[in-house]
């Protein structure tokens, strides 16, 4: 079975670059995949954030007021971008999630879990500050359904899934859709 990569996760991937070049970064990181999934903000993710009691707000402050740097980077500079290892094996377990889950696309809440059972993201911190581990995380999800597959109305307003691969991604961050 191939786990497709759902139009959301590649809009949360560009907006993490996007977020990469904001905050000064030429390294794509977990927080800034975080951060990407809140700019996203229509998605299962943040959804159950919020009903978890996140201020999701607060969260984009914490995380950025740890990994702003004085100036960010040109959109001519894009191509100097890559992932940083947390991010890679961040989105290498997103692939584990999604087949773990029944799913057969990743969406946010795959990468979501993904990034609560990463280590040393500041926006990580915060979420188990609250009480939020991969372990609660994965029951909310499951128990409200939001893990193994969309319902039939979101997917019929959703874009159709691409057919690429994660490494894809990770090797070619220049090439995500914007």
């Amino acid at each position: 079975m191939q786990t497709l990569v759902s139009q959301e996760l590649l809009k949360i991937i560009s907006y993490a670059r996007d977020e990469a070049m904001r905050t000064g970064d030429y390294s794509i990181t977990t927080d800034h995949l975080l951060l990407g999934i809140l700019r996203h903000s229509d998605n299962d993710a943040c959804a159950s954030l919020k009903a978890l009691g996140v201020d999701l707000a607060e969260l984009k402050t914490t995380i950025e007021g740890s990994i702003f740097r004085p100036s960010g980077i040109a959109y001519h500079e894009a191509d100097k971008l890559s992932f940083s290892r947390s991010a890679q094996n961040t989105l290498n377990l997103c692939i584990i999630e999604a087949t773990m889950s029944g799913a057969d696309k990743i969406f946010a809440t795959h990468l979501l879990l993904a990034i609560a059972a990463s280590s040393g993201s500041v926006g990580l911190g915060y979420l188990k500050s609250l009480g939020l581990d991969h372990s609660v995380l994965s029951e909310y999800l499951r128990k409200n359904g939001l893990l193994a597959a969309k319902s039939v109305e979101a997917e019929e307003n959703a874009a159709v899934a691409q057919p690429m691969s994660i490494l894809r991604i990770i090797s070619s961050p220049d090439k995500i859709a914007s």
